[in-house]
């Protein structure tokens, strides 16, 4: 026999759904676009800090903007690496 949701479980599960597409609305609206205030780190920096990852740095980075947004980062850092030749850590 299932229980059924309480008025609080459907309200959570609507907000979260709600939440959920809203942020696909903004990622697809400012995909291209700069983000506020931020310069761009040259790509040495960005792959020094990807050679160096540890593994509870990606696991809070998997935590803070999940796990699609994180492999799209290592595709990208990796492609960035095959075109300079490989590993490069300093």
């Amino acid at each position: 026999m299932a229980l059924e949701k309480s008025i609080f479980e459907l309200a959570v599960d609507e907000l979260l759904e709600l939440q959920q597409l809203a942020k696909l609305e903004l990622r697809a609206r400012f995909k291209r676009t700069k983000p506020f205030r931020m310069k761009e780190i040259p790509a040495d920096e960005r792959l020094y800090e990807y050679n160096t990852m540890t593994p509870e740095k990606l696991n809070t980075m998997i935590e803070t903007y999940g796990r699609d947004d994180v492999n799209q980062y290592i595709a990208e850092m990796e492609q960035l690496k095959a075109k300079r030749g490989g590993d490069l850590n300093a």
